[in-house]
């Protein structure tokens, strides 16, 4: 199967507060065979949400190292796409959808894959739904 996972999902799996069973039970019942795509900027927003949740004493420094770690290990397929055709792309789904240029992103790779999309972001969910990719 293949999957687009964002950041609101995957954070889910090492912020305190926001700990959810649906997320450890994805990560656990993978397979060989399961394909895991993020975007480029998923990183980024990891690594904002790593610091953040330091800097607000909702989890240690060890807890985000290895947290990185533990994603680094999972050989999630990193995309990369970009450029004028892609950003006109985004653009275009923003404005359909009633989405985030950020959350876009994601939305544009789970088309482009044929994946289904993971998200704890409604409106993300919401447009998935409407593109058949939930």
């Amino acid at each position: 199967m293949l999957y687009v996972i964002d950041c609101s999902f995957s954070s889910a799996m090492f912020l305190p507060d926001e700990k959810s069973e649906e997320v450890r039970n994805f990560f656990k019942r993978r397979t060989p065979d399961d394909r895991i795509y993020i975007p480029i900027l998923w990183w980024y927003e990891t690594v904002s949400v790593l610091n953040t949740s330091l800097k607000r004493d909702r989890i240690q420094h060890t807890d985000a190292e290895e947290t990185l770690a533990l994603f680094g290990a999972m050989r999630f397929i990193t995309d990369s796409e970009y450029g004028t055709q892609f950003s006109k792309e985004l653009y275009e789904l923003a404005q359909v959808y009633h989405v985030t240029p950020y959350d876009a992103v994601c939305l544009e790779l789970t088309k482009r894959t044929k994946a289904k999309l993971k998200s704890h972001d409604e409106n993300l969910l919401t447009a998935a739904r409407k593109i058949g990719a939930i």
